[in-house]
């Protein structure tokens, strides 16, 4: 029954994650693939030798690009998106240390705190409501059964979501927090036969790619 629960606790949340994402944003266009964001300013480091002649990580990064765009593109994105969730946190981390030492108390008793106060448990009709928008992945179980795996998952979730409103308010209240971490970009070529729209030295560029069957 435990590992049945598991596995289905594995299909309850990631029908969250698909639904809900990782974090708030817009729905983004396909795109080319982006320079990786530690390249900018950094010295082209040579990774191997042949006869020689020395081969930089430019230059494997540039086969990459024409062996498998798609694919380089699509790690490049994962690559600055995990390193931003990890600053994110660690940026959290640093706000609330400094927050606890402000208040004179210790860093788990003044997260405890001021978790506790935004803290909301989920309600019947929140573990209800996750049920029967999941239902057609509970493989035939009741919501009885699966309760408190929701329950439990719902009660984490929420956990998450009242330290990111802490961050949030502490990262207003300091107004001295600076993110230099830049997402990747990408230069796009447009030709003289390429239909467009607008002045050429518009300020923003949208670029539309459309795929006809």
């Amino acid at each position: 029954m435990q590992n049945a629960r598991l596995k289905m606790m594995v299909a309850l949340v990631a029908a969250v994650a698909i639904g809900c994402g990782n974090s708030p944003s817009a729905a983004q266009s396909p795109s080319p693939p982006p320079v990786p964001p530690a390249a900018a300013g950094a010295a082209d480091p040579v990774v191997a030798e042949v006869g020689g002649r020395q081969i930089t990580l430019a230059e494997v990064d540039a086969k990459w690009q024409e062996f498998d765009a798609a694919e380089r593109a699509r790690l490049t994105q994962q690559l600055y998106q995990n390193r931003r969730n990890m600053l994110d946190l660690v940026v959290g981390d640093a706000l609330i240390a400094d927050a606890a030492k402000a208040a004179k108390m210790s860093v788990d008793a003044y997260t405890e705190r001021e978790i506790g106060r935004r803290l909301k448990a989920p309600s019947e009709a929140d573990l209800r409501s996750f049920y029967e928008a999941n239902k057609e992945r509970a493989q035939g179980r009741s919501f009885e059964e699966l309760r408190k795996p929701i329950e439990d998952f719902l009660a984490s979730q929420r956990q998450g979501q009242a330290r990111a409103q802490l961050v949030d308010e502490l990262r207003t209240k300091a107004g001295n927090v600076r993110v230099m971490l830049e997402p990747p970009r990408v230069e796009v070529a447009i030709s003289s036969t390429d239909p467009t729209s607008g002045p050429d030295a518009a300020p923003v560029t949208i670029v539309e790619y459309s795929d006809y069957q």
